[in-house]
């Protein structure tokens, strides 16, 4: 009766922490990511088992590290995306010199493990390798020089970013790493066309990349004969691509079934870079649909609230790591379909590897971060300051 009479008592908001976060940040690309990680676990144990059996391990050792991975990279994307723009400037600055330093040490205290390039560093049971923890703090650090400098004095913003690209591109060049060389220039590019530059500077950039160009292909045997491959008419069936496409024939629509597969078998890194051949083999094109279309997701959702982002240093940043996780992709996906040279480059959350991993979740957890929506409110005061 009493309620009939004063009406319902009014619901009264929960300040909640958690519910504040979920209500701002991008949900489509956060569910869409969990669903990469649940994928990538999935596909593990399909294809790092004969990885497991030819280094006498349990069958499933390989797939528990990655569940590990999984969920430090998923912690990860909580806490940087529920930081202050403040603390994700001071990260990626001071997460820029350390990976930096990591790779000037690189060829002095680094391994190869047999395959040519130093990229790694060695410490018994933990790998780390650095070049995949540069691209996130990469992108942060560019996106706060030009930013800083974009209404004061853009050109010394544009010169200072130059020149740290180029010290980059020279110490992944010293490994050798072609993959992560392209990825970051491909960022630095598209960062650089949003702000705007002069012919004069586009002269002296193309200039700069067939430079890095000729030196790979001049003095990178394995890199000239990876194009000699790709643009070869004839396809050795015992090569990587060759391997990749019989597995992607007999694997049709709906696959082969879960373990029948064989090119997990007779296909190096196939847990790694080629870990979409596995999955198509065994589970089909439905599969390689299921993936393609979650970074289509990310894609897009990020896109429709970067359009909308006054900061111009959110709107670099989330360009930057977006053109990296989306190039990454692309550039996995597209060796698999033979659309490009093969390079050694790792599918975002889907292959296997702690550095790719957790380096995925430090890039992914800085986007959801700048994407989020922030109002006078000011949703980052719950979190430790603006």
């Amino acid at each position: 009766m009493t309620d009939i009479i004063h009406g319902s008592p009014r619901a009264v908001p929960v300040d909640n922490p958690f519910f504040r976060w979920w209500q701002s940040v991008d949900q489509w690309s956060m569910v869409a990511t969990i669903g990469l990680i649940i994928n990538g676990l999935l596909l593990s144990m399909a294809a790092s088992i004969p990885l497991a059996n030819a280094n006498d391990m349990p069958a499933f050792y390989y797939v528990y590290r990655q569940a590990i991975y999984g969920i430090i990279a998923f912690f990860m994307i909580i806490f940087l995306s529920t930081t202050s723009l403040s603390v994700v400037r001071r990260v990626g600055i001071v997460g820029f010199f350390l990976v930096v330093t990591a790779l000037v040490f690189l060829p002095i205290f680094g391994t190869d493990f047999g395959k040519g390039a130093v990229r790694w560093f060695s410490f018994n049971w933990l790998t780390i390798q650095p070049s995949e923890y540069l691209k996130p703090f990469f992108v942060v650090f560019i996106s706060w020089i030009i930013a800083g400098n974009i209404h004061s004095n853009p050109r010394a913003g544009m010169i200072l970013s130059f020149f740290s690209m180029v010290i980059c591109v020279f110490l992944l060049t010293m490994q050798p790493d072609l993959g992560q060389t392209v990825v970051l220039i491909s960022c630095w590019v598209l960062i650089h066309f949003i702000v705007g530059v002069s012919w004069l500077f586009s002269v002296v950039f193309f200039t700069f990349i067939s430079a890095i160009a000729y030196i790979f292909y001049q003095f990178s045997d394995h890199v000239a004969t990876r194009l000699h491959n790709f643009f070869s008419n004839v396809i050795e069936p015992t090569s990587q691509i060759g391997l990749v496409e019989q597995a992607i024939h007999s694997g049709g629509f709906l696959g082969v079934g879960v373990g029948n597969g064989k090119v997990k078998y007779n296909l190096p890194d196939a847990h790694t870079d080629f870990i979409i051949a596995v999955a198509i083999e065994e589970f089909g094109l439905i599969v390689f649909i299921l993936i393609l279309t979650l970074f289509i997701v990310i894609l897009l959702s990020t896109l429709s609230r970067l359009l909308n982002e006054r900061n111009p240093f959110s709107l670099l940043v989330g360009l930057g790591l977006l053109t990296i996780i989306q190039t990454q992709a692309l550039i996995n996906l597209g060796v698999a379909a033979r659309l490009l040279p093969t390079k050694g480059i790792t599918l975002p959350f889907i292959s296997y590897g702690g550095s790719s991993m957790v380096a995925m979740g430090i890039l992914m957890g800085l986007l959801l971060n700048v994407t989020r929506r922030r109002t006078t409110d000011n949703l980052d005061s719950f979190m430790g300051g603006t």
